[in-house]
């Protein structure tokens, strides 16, 4: 592994997550390699009454992305897929290792 990268706060799927105005972004890369979004609702303390509301919070607290740049030197071919197990890539036909 050469680099990696630690998001707390936001979906893997980029749909589920808000726009940069609906969180507060604390930007440790160049430290820690972290960025943490947390959720500019969290500031009202009206939503920590509701228990449904307060679990909901609690569920976005706990979402993380971890994000990893690495080689791998082997013959063997390595397939990623997403959640739905569609292919994140494809290896051109005349791939050779």
């Amino acid at each position: 592994m050469y680099d990696h990268i630690l998001i707390k706060g936001l979906s893997p799927i980029r749909k589920e997550n808000g726009s940069e105005d609906d969180y507060y972004i604390s930007n440790e890369i160049g430290g820690f390699g972290y960025i943490s979004y947390i959720p500019k609702y969290i500031t009202d303390m009206n939503n920590f009454v509701d228990p449904a509301v307060e679990k909901h919070i609690h569920d976005d607290a706990h979402k993380l992305i971890f994000r990893a740049y690495v080689n791998f030197k082997t013959g063997y071919k390595i397939h990623l897929k997403d959640k739905y197990g569609q292919p994140l890539f494809d290896y051109p036909d005349d791939y050779t290792w």
